[in-house]
C-alpha cells in the first residue's frame, strides 16, 4: 500500500485537475462544486452526470442519457467518451441507481480496449462482484454507492489483500484505480469486522431482523385499532327522526369538518407510525440511543 506520504502528494496533483478532484469528491460523497468555467462538451456532461446522481435527479440524468445514447461508435471508430474511465463508471452507477435499460451502455463497454477495468464494468453491468478478474477496489466502490447489501466480509477481505500487494499502484499511473484504490482502502478501515459469525456481525442481523418485525407489530397494533374505531363507529345507536332532520339542515358544516379530519389524520399518519415503532421498541428494551427520530 502506498505510504502516507505519497498518498497526500499524489492527492496534491489530483486537486490540480478540476475533473480528478470532482470524481474524488464523488466518491467521497462531498459537493464537488460548481460547474468549471473553459471545460469540454464532454467534461460537461460528466460534471451533469455527477450532480444528478448526487441529487437524485432521475429527470436531469435521462435527458442526458437520451443525448447520448444516440451516439452510436464502432469498435472500428470508437468516441472520445468510449475509453473514458470516469465518465463510463458514472453512467453505470446512475443507469443502476436509477434502474435504466442497460442495452446500450452495455454496448459501449463491449467496444472499449480490453483491459481490467474494462472486464470489471461488465461484470458490474451483470452483477458478477465476485469474479477474480476485477479490480475488486472499483467493486467495492461501485457497492458502496449503490448497493451496500452486497457488501460483505469476502469482498473486504479480498480488496484489502489487492491494495496492500500493489507495490506498483503508483507507478501504473492509472488515476481512476488509484483513486478507487484510496476510497476503497478508507472504507475498508470503517467497515472491516473479524470474520463472518462473529458476535458483532450475529448483532448486526439480528438488530435488521428486529426492526423489521417491529414494523410489521406496529402495521397490526395500528390495524387493530383502526378496526376497534370502525367497530365502535357501526355499534353507534340509530339516530332519531329530529336528529336526522338536524344533520340534514347542518350538513355542510359536517362535511368540512369531515374533510378537516380525514385532511389532518392523513397528516398524522406518518408520525403515529413512527411513534408506534418507536413505542413497541422502547417496551421491548431497545437501546434509546439506537432509535432513529
Amino acid at each position: 500500500m502506498v505510504s502516507i506520504e505519497n498518498r497526500f502528494s499524489y492527492m496534491e496533483k489530483i486537486n490540480e485537475s478540476p475533473k480528478l478532484r470532482a470524481f474524488h469528491h464523488f466518491l467521497l460523497g462531498k459537493d464537488f462544486g460548481s460547474l468549471p468555467d473553459n471545460i469540454s462538451e464532454l467534461d460537461e456532461q460528466f460534471f451533469k452526470i455527477l450532480s444528478a446522481i448526487q441529487t437524485n435527479n432521475k429527470t436531469a440524468f435521462e435527458e442526458i442519457y437520451d443525448r447520448k445514447s444516440k451516439s452510436n461508435p464502432s469498435k472500428d471508430s470508437p468516441a472520445p467518451f468510449v475509453n473514458d474511465d470516469y465518465l463510463i463508471f458514472c453512467l453505470i452507477i446512475a443507469v443502476t441507481k436509477f434502474g435504466i435499460d442497460k442495452t446500450w451502455i452495455k454496448k459501449i463497454i463491449s467496444i472499449r480496449n480490453r483491459n481490467t477495468t474494462t472486464i470489471t464494468f461488465e461484470n458490474i453491468l451483470n452483477e458478477n462482484f465476485s469474479s477474480t478478474s476485477n479490480y475488486a477496489e472499483v467493486i467495492l466502490v461501485f457497492l458502496n454507492l449503490c448497493k451496500q447489501s452486497s457488501i460483505n466480509n469476502s469482498l473486504i477481505s479480498l480488496t484489502y489483500k489487492s491494495i496492500t500487494e500493489n507495490i506498483t499502484l503508483l507507478k501504473n499511473r492509472n488515476d481512476f484505480q488509484i483513486l478507487c484504490a484510496f476510497i476503497a482502502y478508507d472504507l475498508i478501515i470503517l467497515r472491516k469486522e473479524v470474520s463472518e459469525g462473529n458476535e458483532i456481525s450475529l448483532l448486526k442481523n439480528f438488530n435488521q431482523k428486529f426492526i423489521s418485525r417491529i414494523k410489521v407489530l406496529s402495521w397490526i397494533l395500528q390495524a387493530s385499532i383502526l378496526a376497534a374505531l370502525i367497530y365502535g363507529l357501526l355499534k353507534l345507536p340509530i339516530y332519531t327522526p329530529q336528529v336526522v332532520v338536524f344533520i340534514e339542515k347542518y350538513n355542510f358544516i359536517f362535511t368540512l369538518l369531515g374533510v378537516s379530519g380525514f385532511t389532518f389524520l392523513g397528516n398524522q399518519i406518518p408520525l403515529i407510525k413512527n411513534k408506534s415503532q418507536e413505542l413497541l421498541m422502547r417496551l421491548l428494551g431497545y437501546p434509546k440511543g439506537l432509535i432513529k427520530k
